[in-house]
């Protein structure tokens, strides 16, 4: 049985089958994780502050810079074709992800915005400074 939210399709399980269907859906997102997780590492990715970077650094990422003291200078530092915006899913995050974007493309470097979106759902996030601990819950609960 099928059920829509927020646009997406979900699986209702019974009690019986609820923590199995966890587990199921779990591994697959524990696999486009994985998979997003190694598109991102070495890409040029912007984030709010070093909170955000020093989570991301812990994931293996190696070319992350901080865009909340000064996003003009950070922008300057882009040796990339294309920057991965990491802000936060609150009012300023979405601001700040917005006003990168149309930075980076003034610059005729590409923003992408989806990843963020994609890493947030995967992890169950708002706030990029939890990734690693999202990242070591999920992986403790597929894993033990």
């Amino acid at each position: 049985m099928g059920l829509v939210i927020g646009g997406q399709q979900c699986i209702v399980f019974s009690d019986s089958l609820r923590s199995r269907g966890q587990i199921v859906n779990n591994e697959e997102k524990w696999k486009k994780l994985g998979r997003l997780l190694e598109t991102l590492r070495n890409e040029c990715v912007f984030v709010e502050g070093i909170k955000d970077k020093q989570a991301l650094l812990k994931l293996g990422f190696v070319n992350v810079l901080t865009i909340s003291g000064n996003m003009d200078q950070s922008i300057k530092k882009v040796n990339c074709e294309q920057v991965f915006v990491l802000t936060d899913f609150d009012r300023r995050g979405n601001q700040l992800a917005e006003i990168a974007k149309n930075k980076l493309e003034s610059a005729s470097i590409k923003a992408d915005l989806e990843s963020r979106k994609h890493l947030a759902y995967l992890l169950n996030i708002r706030f990029f400074e939890d990734t690693y601990r999202a990242y070591e819950k999920l992986k403790g609960e597929i894993y033990g």
